[in-house]
């Protein structure tokens, strides 16, 4: 039998033995060098929430302290920021606190965020805690740091005082600033050496400026760490950039105040985080570099004595717990605004294309309807709430007008009509009543913008016409003319049962002798009423809303106050007339002594006047500017007519050594004031010297004494001296709402060219006594 050939057996297939995700990691790690920067910083928790604590403990700690030490008046809550209205000695040594604290918390804060990213590139880690603790141990770096965070202030802070003073030398220096800090950036791989004690402060500067022009052979880096540092300041930059032109589109209010606080804080945070991270993993890198032989593997770098062996990386959440701590400034300014510990001045503020001379607020429902009125070419009706406002709603009236809103959402205006007569029949001013509720509110014609024709067509309404006038001209001159401003007003007032409307006009530039005309309303939207006609002689002057106001008494006689303008040829002029009268009663004519004018004045005043309120004891309280005159007097009658009152004079304390007369009274407003449920009077001033809105709270119903807080600085516009309008009024809930026509400082940018501001108050009497 033949051998047999010998048979052997097959080998057993063999698999490559799965490796664990450990070995996995050490391959990847020997191949690859440490994790990317963005992975060291956002894929732990650690580094965030070691930079973060510290740096938001400070600015807590520095608005606390800021806004104890900081005076009355100079800082406000605008939409939910902190606003500083005016420097003072106090504000720079808040300022100077508040950068000394910022940048302790920032120093003490990168220095152990450093340690914990240095751990997260050796696969190990270092909670928040020890971190703290090994910065506490190195106040060396610490100190390093502050410097470095002070130094780069103060060159910001230089950088906005050269751009302020001289734009172009400044643009050029920053150029070349900038080109300096992309050639020394590679010096920052000089800090993680400091915190890993690796090198010398020389040695550590010479090697830093060394790897600026090399990249480390193999996988591990792609382009050199300066090419690095500026990628990485370009795309956080840029996402920051474009986070906040987004923010910029929304509305001012407390959500944008705190989205605006977020990413005033996280975006830098990020920013110095991952520039801090590229610079470790440059130096961690090169250190592994110096270890290499020949084309081995990396040898990774041994973790740290201080640091824990077990990495952090992946962790669920990852920078998310640290981002949050960033977000904590931001979410406490809302309640912090909304409780306000420091009773500062608070209020939401929106930006309006323009507020005319003659302008008035009035509530209408939850919102607040803002009269502007430029005789003789428009007049404007814009609903506000909050920081924000409609686009402007046209009633179709270019003459004299009065608006009066009621809780239940409904407008009343009344407004004198031109009517052009046709052949022989004359021309017209017609005084007409227009009632609106919400929906027909809605259906107003509007202005897309300051200087576009209004659209749509016929007011809706209810519409009723109490009267009219044959007007009559000579030459060039018609019922469309501008300088008709000078002969209507009309007012509203629905402190009654029922509205009660108040008017005048002149039948020409030549006629004085007129009446005062008041109805007293018989339904809400007045399609029917009782007329009282009272005979006056009136040259009317520039007529605004201070020309004519109405209020009606407790005992439902309403008042009226009549202001005339000086007449060379008429020395006898009646300054103020006050005119009551009842639907049965005898009207009464009252002329309380208001502040002399000087005969040889020469000044142009275009916003004297008087307003009216009913008081807390159902008596008439009249607000006066005399012509040419920047005080105001205060006249509290004692009796229902007038006949008696108390009068208080309301200074302006401006020196007229300070700014010429005539200066002072083209920068004058209508007199403007309002009585809330405390009985006691608030007024409304714009300071033309310090260039401010200003509120007066009165002490008492007399206002012997009164407490004044500066609201907002505003920014002057001389080429539109016409849109300088001033008015005061409360919110259906008791709350101040003002109208200027000035931009207010820091207002929004999204409208440029809008220069009326409207700001409502967050508090009764805006947190005044």
């Amino acid at each position: 039998m033949p051998d047999s050939a010998p048979q052997t057996t097959p080998a057993p297939e063999t698999t490559p033995a799965e490796r664990s995700p450990e070995a996995a990691r050490d391959a990847a790690r020997r191949m690859y060098g440490p994790p990317r920067a963005w992975a060291l910083v956002f894929l732990s928790p650690t580094p965030v929430l070691a930079y973060g604590v510290p740096v938001i403990v400070a600015a807590i700690i520095a608005t606390v302290v800021g806004l104890s030490i900081v005076p009355d008046g100079s800082v406000v809550i605008v939409n939910g920021n902190l606003t500083q209205l005016a420097s003072s000695t106090e504000a720079l040594v808040t300022a100077a606190i508040a950068v000394i604290l910022l940048c302790v918390g920032h120093a003490f804060g990168i220095t152990a965020a450093t340690h914990s990213l240095i751990a997260n590139t050796t696969d190990s880690s270092l909670p928040a805690r020890a971190a703290w603790a090994r910065a506490a141990r190195r106040p060396d770096l610490v100190a390093l740091a502050f410097v470095g965070a002070l130094a780069l202030f103060v060159a910001a802070v230089a950088a906005s005082v050269a751009l302020a003073i001289a734009p172009l030398w400044a643009i050029g220096g920053l150029v070349l600033a900038l080109i300096v800090l992309i050639v020394i950036a590679p010096l920052l791989l000089a800090w993680p050496q400091l915190v890993l004690r690796s090198a010398s402060w020389g040695e550590a500067l010479a090697r830093g400026w060394r790897s600026g022009k090399d990249v480390v052979s193999g996988r591990t880096e792609d382009r050199t760490p300066r090419v690095n540092l500026i990628i990485a300041t370009v795309v956080v930059g840029g996402i920051g950039v474009g986070l906040k032109l987004l923010t910029g589109l929304m509305h001012q209010s407390l959500l944008s105040a705190m989205v605006a606080d977020a990413l005033g804080i996280v975006v830098p945070a990020v920013l110095v985080l991952v520039l801090t991270a590229v610079a470790v993993r440059a130096v961690i890198v090169r250190e592994e570099s110096r270890a290499r032989i020949g084309t081995e593997p990396i040898v990774p770098l041994a973790a740290p004595s201080w640091a824990q062996k077990d990495s952090d990386a992946g962790t669920r959440g990852g920078a998310l717990v640290g981002l949050a701590v960033l977000l904590v400034p931001a979410l406490l300014a809302v309640p912090l605004a909304v409780v306000n510990p420091w009773r500062l001045a608070s209020y939401s503020a929106a930006t309006v294309p323009r507020i005319w001379d003659s302008a008035d607020v009035t509530a209408v429902g939850d919102r607040s309807g803002v009269l502007s009125v430029l005789g003789g070419e428009e007049t404007t009706v814009t609903l506000c709430g909050g920081a924000a406002c409609s686009v402007p709603l046209v009633p179709g009236s270019i003459l004299g007008s009065g608006i009066a809103g009621t809780p239940d959402n409904h407008l009343l205006f009344a407004q004198w009509m031109p009517k052009e007569g046709q052949g022989s029949t004359p021309d017209r001013f017609e005084l007409q009543v227009l009632a609106s509720d919400a929906d027909e509110l809605e259906a107003w014609g509007t202005k897309s913008s300051p200087d576009a024709p209004p659209k749509g067509g016929p007011v809706p309404g209810t519409r009723t016409v109490l009267s009219g006038y044959d007007a009559y001209f000579s030459g060039g001159d018609s019922v469309y003319a501008r300088s008709n401003r000078r002969l209507t007003a009309a007012a509203i007032s629905t402190d009654g049962e029922h509205p009660v409307i108040a008017a005048i006009a002149r039948p020409g530039l030549n006629s004085i002798n007129t009446d005062v005309l008041i109805y007293f309303c018989n339904d809400d939207a007045c399609t029917t009423s009782t007329e009282r006609r009272v005979p006056v002689s009136w040259r009317g002057g520039e007529s605004t809303v201070a020309t004519l106001d109405v209020s009606v008494m407790a005992d439902g006689t309403a008042v009226v106050t009549l202001v005339d303008a000086r007449d060379s040829r008429d020395p006898d002029v009646v300054p103020l007339r006050v005119i009551s009268a009842g639907v049965t009663s005898e009207p009464r004519i009252e002329t309380p002594e208001t502040l002399a004018a000087d005969p040889d004045d020469t000044s142009y005043d275009t916003t004297f006047g008087a307003r009216i309120e009913r008081g807390a004891d159902g008596l008439p309280v009249i607000l006066s500017r005399a012509e040419s005159q920047t005080d105001m007097r205060m006249f509290t009658c004692l009796t229902v007519d007038c006949s008696e009152y108390k009068a208080t004079d309301i200074p302006t304390d401006v020196s007229a050594s300070t700014r010429s007369h005539d200066r002072l009274i083209s920068q004058a407003r209508t007199p403007t004031f309002t009585i809330d449920a405390t009985g006691r009077p608030l007024i409304a001033r714009v300071d033309a010297q310090s260039r401010s809105l200003d509120l007066l709270s009165c002490a008492d119903k007399l206002c012997t004494n009164s407490t004044s807080t500066r609201l907002a600085m505003l920014e002057f516009d001389d080429d539109s001296y016409l849109a300088s309008g001033l008015a005061l009024g409360l919110s259906a809930d008791q709350k101040p709402v003002i109208a200027v026509g000035d931009r207010r400082v820091g207002a929004d940018t999204e409208h440029p060219r809008w220069i009326g501001t409207v700001l409502e108050c967050a508090d009764a009497r805006c947190g005044l006594e």
